[in-house]
């Protein structure tokens, strides 16, 4: 398609000349979620198509119905999507439909048309006249429109405008009052298209018959003879400068009511169906020939397959974030900007699977696939320059060296270098090569060069070619990454540690040390900086060039899988890490704060298919498989294409504040409405609250903080997390707030919230207790007098009996009182001596809680009354972590302090029914009766929190401890030593995963 230049719909409707351009993709329609970036135009001067990739979704994703009618964006952020099976509402992770049903009052489940008000209103229409507002969280039907609703406006005067298929042009008043629109030129029964609203409050119509514009009851109909074509109008929309603009079946035209209409450009003569103005850019939607893109520097093409039914397009829509949604007969799609973008075979790679890339000094790429070599300019690809047959087979490394040659090493035919002047040399298993299976090469400082080969090492200098393999010092010999530090030592990664080449000598580190890491596949040392990063198959291990101490970052820091081919540090201080199932990036400092121990936890953000990849699996075992283009950008090999992301680009993501929304509310398992204030039920135990950031670019980036106030003092971290549980609150008042970011981006300024107040029980009332009080007090004093006047009687009596006796008791008493003190000390003795005996029968020394023997009387005596009466009962057994290393590092005098204070922690987050007693060494049991197993994970959860922020400092400066906790309990376990076992079976699982957690025996 050739598209010429001519007079912008942005500008006066002075006539300009345009450059020709054409730009059309093919969209493959069956392949779900699969992403392609568009080469185009500008769209400004800093904003063009190649940064954005096309999505799609079907039935398959959520989705009611694949034709889309309409699309709109409410002011709390929602996309709304009409389809002929209801109205599907997106918050960028899951689809939530609206249909028929009493909750809607909508008379059928087809609706075509939607509305946004400012007044963050949504009206809808449809099938069989029926009209509904949903606002609040609630839908209001309207009266009938007597056939189906095909346009709804809303307008400046509140005003309801509904278009219908064959029952005329509607308006109702904001009283309710509804009246018919016709006029002497026709809009009597007209099938109606569309509608829209100019700033002077006039109504223009698209119908069957072509374009009414109505204003003060008034009905004009624009025909041929001001411009447009007989002929339905399918679209209207107006741009900046109060322009007109008509899609219909002869094409796009522009003008206005004074002057008339004029086609907008000469190649948009087919039939369109949907435009979109967005500031200075219009997007116009076609019913063959795919979606369009016209602004001031010209004219350009998205094209679709015309076999496909998704080629006719209904409605288009940008939301908040400038993308844009397409919806058609065949599906929704979008066209937005993504953090990478993909290279494929589209933009001319000869095969999607890249094994490594390498970027040039002249800002190029070469990409080396399963097919060959591509060299990449300006985001397009195209076979490298070079005959050989060579350059068309499978190549796994790359490198260039200091004289500007190139050396491609590759899977079945040996390594070639090619000199700037284009001559060329093979090597092979002829000329001294281990195997033809050249997997990473590196150009040295000396001037020689490194190759690392399935079979072992070689090093060519000075024209000749040397062997090294396992007898010469090398862990393994299938080398898959060479590297050389400022030292001038040479690093080798094998498929069974690393070594180092070092003054003629090869030297071993104990890289299994590190959680028995073996694989080492990419090597990364920061300038100025005593480290040296490797990416191999158990984490991100970081080794002192200085000290020779290795430190791994894993599992256990939060890393979410083992295995890491290359390491690449940005211009921004962040590390990149490529694996099969993504790329994660995290900033440095926080990577050296986990190593240094000041934080648990390492955050990343983890890139993925959502996110503009054609494939997740990022290539390894070749060399480089990502590195760092000059110009920033990040480029990494992948199952599906060369993929790049520009860093400073993933701060545009992180501009916009996603507005955040409550969704779901469940009361003990009850949905309730999101809206408040609630009123919950005395003894109400479980709070479930589901919240959304409504963000459609990254939403499964979408980080939440929440609070409760009445209960949190600061805000609470919730990760990715959409959801809280809330749970045993005491009755009171409270309010739920969610405010959500994109990482590294401002926080929502406006929060979520949801107030809801607990009732008491009867007893749990104020008022109860002081009847209570009062009552009692009036019985007592009652009780009281009777007493009082009952002993008045008896004290005469009492009085002679005791004179009478007087006498006798005396003579009695002063015998047997010092008979009597006598005894009494020596029994007190006694008494003492016992009393301390049994308790040091009974108590840990040196923690002061109970001891094993204890433990052992009262866990058999609960177990026989939980079983005897059905009741709850949770076994938790308690590790300090690496207990050995504070006694070994600190002294044992420190390690009995740490278990003196684990000790009172645990006694003070303790019921007094509950047991706590030392177990042995750094173990400690914990017996809770009556206690169900979610309310016990909670206190252990609790308890393993507290017990990490400890303070020891006054003892040691750097002593910081946590603590590994198995959970089980009594269901299925008919003795008391198989609770025991099924506790220390998951004590073992918790450290088996990293300690510092808490496992439940299954």
């Amino acid at each position: 398609m050739m598209i010429s230049r001519s007079d912008g719909f942005i500008a006066s409707g002075s006539h300009r000349l345009l450059r020709a351009l054409s730009c059309k993709l093919g969209v493959i329609l069956g392949a779900l979620c699969c992403f392609f970036s568009i080469p185009a135009l500008a769209q400004s001067q800093n904003d063009s198509l190649q940064h954005f990739f096309l999505e799609q979704w079907t039935t398959r994703d959520g989705l009611p119905h694949n034709t889309i009618n309409s699309i709109v964006q409410t002011d709390d952020g929602y996309l709304w999507f009409a389809t002929w099976e209801g109205i599907a509402r997106y918050n960028g992770r899951s689809f939530t439909l609206f249909d028929r049903s009493a909750n809607t009052g909508l008379p059928d489940s087809g609706i075509f048309a939607l509305h946004a008000s400012s007044d963050n209103t949504l009206i809808a229409g449809g099938s069989r006249g029926g009209l509904v507002r949903y606002q609040h969280n609630q839908w209001t039907p309207l009266p009938v429109a007597g056939a189906l609703v095909r346009a709804v406006l809303q307008d400046q005067q509140q005003r309801l405008w509904i278009a219908t298929e064959s029952a005329g042009l509607w308006r109702q008043e904001p009283d309710g009052r509804r009246y018919r629109i016709s006029g002497s030129s026709g809009l009597a029964y007209e099938a109606m298209y569309s509608l829209a609203e100019s700033q002077d409050g006039k109504v223009w119509v698209g119908t069957a018959e072509g374009l009414f514009l109505v204003h003060n009851n008034h009905v004009r109909h624009f025909q041929t003879v001001d411009g447009l074509p007989a002929g339905p109008v399918f679209s209207i929309a107006i741009n900046l400068t109060e322009q007109t603009i008509v899609a219909t079946e002869q094409g796009v035209f522009i003008g206005d009511e004074q002057h008339g209409f004029r086609p907008l450009h000469p190649e948009l003569n087919m039939a369109s169906s949907a435009l979109y103005v967005d500031d200075s850019t219009l997007w116009v939607g076609t019913l063959s020939d795919g979606l369009f893109r016209y602004t001031s520097t010209g004219l350009e093409a998205l094209g679709t397959d015309s076999n496909k039914p998704a080629n006719r397009i209904l409605t288009l829509r940008k939301d908040n974030e400038g993308s844009l949604w397409v919806g058609t007969n065949g599906g929704l799609f979008r066209l937005r900007n993504a953090p990478f973008t993909s290279i494929t075979t589209q933009h001319g790679l000869a095969d999607n699977f890249v094994r490594t890339v390498l970027p040039l000094s002249d800002g190029s790429v070469l990409a080396g696939t399963s097919r060959g070599v591509a060299h990449i300019r300006n985001q397009l690809a195209e076979p490298f320059d070079r005959p050989e047959p060579f350059l068309r087979e499978s190549i796994l490394s790359m490198a260039q060296d200091q004289y500007g040659q190139l050396w491609l090493g590759s899977y079945a035919h040996g390594l070639l270098t090619i000199k700037p002047d284009g001559s060329s040399r093979l090597f092979d298993r002829n000329d001294g090569l281990w195997t033809n299976e050249v997997r990473s090469i590196l150009p040295a400082a000396d001037g020689s060069i490194w190759i690392g080969t399935s079979r072992g090492l070689n090093r060519w200098h000075q024209g000749q070619m040397e062997r090294l393999d396992m007898e010469a010092g090398l862990p393994g010999n299938y080398i898959m990454a060479l590297y050389q530090t400022s030292d001038e030592r040479i690093w080798i990664g094998t498929g069974t540690g690393v070594a180092y080449w070092q003054d003629g000598e090869i030297r071993t580190l104990d890289l299994f040390s590190q959680d028995g890491a073996e694989f080492a596949f990419g090597f990364l040392e920061l300038p100025q900086q005593q480290f040296l990063w490797m990416a191999t198959d158990r984490g991100l291990v970081r080794y002192d060039l200085n000290t020779g101490g290795l430190a791994i970052i894993g599992r256990s820091a939060g890393l979410p899988f083992d295995k890491y081919f290359q390491v690449i540090a940005d211009q921004q201080n962040n590390l990149w890490l490529t694996s099969n199932r993504g790329i994660l990036q995290f900033s440095l400092q926080d990577a050296k704060a986990v190593l240094n121990h000041q934080k648990s936890r390492l955050p990343f953000d983890h890139f993925s298919e959502g996110d503009g990849m054609l494939s997740a699996q990022a290539n390894g075992g070749s060399n480089p498989a990502a590195a760092l283009h000059p110009d920033g950008s990040v480029w990494v090999a992948t199952a599906g294409g060369v993929v790049f992301s520009q860093p400073e680009r993933l701060r545009s993501f992180s501009a916009f504040i996603p507005p955040v929304v409550i969704e779901q509310v469940r009361v003990d398992g009850v949905l309730r409405q999101p809206t408040g204030p609630l009123q919950l039920a005395a003894g109400t135990q479980r709070i479930e609250l589901h919240y959304a950031g409504l963000g459609f670019v990254m939403p499964q980036h979408i980080q939440y903080r929440t609070r409760l106030v009445g209960f949190d003092s600061d805000w609470v971290e919730r990760g990715q997390q959409p959801y809280a549980e809330l749970t045993n609150l005491a009755p009171g008042h409270y309010t739920f707030e969610v405010i959500a970011a994109y990482p590294g981006g401002s926080w929502s300024e406006q929060t979520a919230s949801l107030t809801f107040t607990i009732a008491p029980h009867l007893w749990q009332r104020q008022g109860f207790w002081l009847f209570i009080l009062v009552w009692l007090s009036l019985a007592v004093l009652l009780l009281f007098k009777m007493r009082l006047r009952r002993l008045e009687l008896a004290a005469f009596e009492l009085k002679r009996q005791v004179a009478e006796k007087t006498a006798q008791l005396q003579l009695k008493a002063d015998h047997l009182e010092q008979t009597n003190a006598e005894k009494s000390d020596l029994l007190e003795q006694l008494r003492l001596q016992s009393e301390a005996f049994a308790k040091q029968a009974r108590q840990d020394p040196l923690t002061g809680l109970a001891n094993r023997r204890v433990f052992d009387e009262v866990l058999l005596q609960e177990f026989n009354r939980a079983k005897r009466h059905q009741h709850p009962l949770c076994l938790a057994l308690i590790d300090i972590d690496f207990f050995k290393q504070v006694n070994d590092r600190w002294s044992h005098s420190v390690g009995d302090e740490v278990l003196i204070r684990v000790g009172q922690s645990l006694q003070q987050q303790c019921r007094t029914t509950d047991t706590v007693s030392r177990w042995g060494g750094e173990e400690f049991a914990l017996l809770l009766p009556e206690t169900g197993l979610p309310e016990v994970l909670q206190l252990c959860e609790r308890l393993r929190h507290q017990i990490s922020q400890l303070d020891f400092s006054d003892i040691a400066s750097e002593l910081s401890i946590t603590v590994s906790i198995g959970v089980a309990e009594c269901s299925d376990s008919n003795e008391a030593d198989r609770l025991l076992g099924l506790a220390d079976h998951a004590l073992y699982q918790a450290k088996e995963k990293g300690r510092n957690q808490v496992c439940v025996s299954p």
